[in-house]
């Protein structure tokens, strides 16, 4: 488990400059906080996947591939690019990888098994469903944008 974490985030790493997460935006509209909030649940989805062998990420992502290609439409906008999109989300998946660290594949496997069920049993009405619940909920994590 241990070589598969360090293996993931010495590739990521070695691809992206540190510091990347502030390159965000200075306040978020709604869409960007749910299209953040759903990002978020897919990258942690994709790193517990990946550590535990489990196929539910490439099926969720079959199934939500239109809901999710929006999500990251509408957070490239907001963080102005592509480029620096693909940076916020390879440090959000080296912070995933991160927590892992240290933990057995049973550990993290158990850890992860209510939300790969979860994701196991999102369509898409579900998914996007769960990423407004989850931006209503973000509380004073973001914020918000005033016009």
């Amino acid at each position: 488990m241990k070589k598969l974490v360090v293996a993931i985030l010495g590739v990521v790493c070695l691809s992206q400059p540190v510091g990347t997460a502030s390159a965000a935006s200075a306040c978020y509209s709604p869409a960007a906080i749910e299209a953040e909030e759903a990002i978020r649940f897919v990258t942690e989805l994709m790193v517990a996947s990946t550590a535990c062998r489990d196929q539910t990420y490439g099926y969720f992502q079959q199934r939500n591939k239109d809901a999710i290609i929006g999500y990251q439409k509408a957070l490239i906008t907001h963080f102005h690019g592509n480029a620096a999109f693909d940076r916020w989300n390879t440090t959000l998946a080296n912070e995933s990888s991160m927590k892992q660290a240290g933990k057995t594949t049973t550990q993290v496997c158990q850890g992860a098994s209510e939300m790969m069920k979860q994701a196991a049993a999102f369509d898409v009405k579900g998914f996007r469903a769960f990423a407004a619940a989850s931006a209503a909920n973000a509380g004073p994590r973001y914020t918000k944008c005033h016009k």
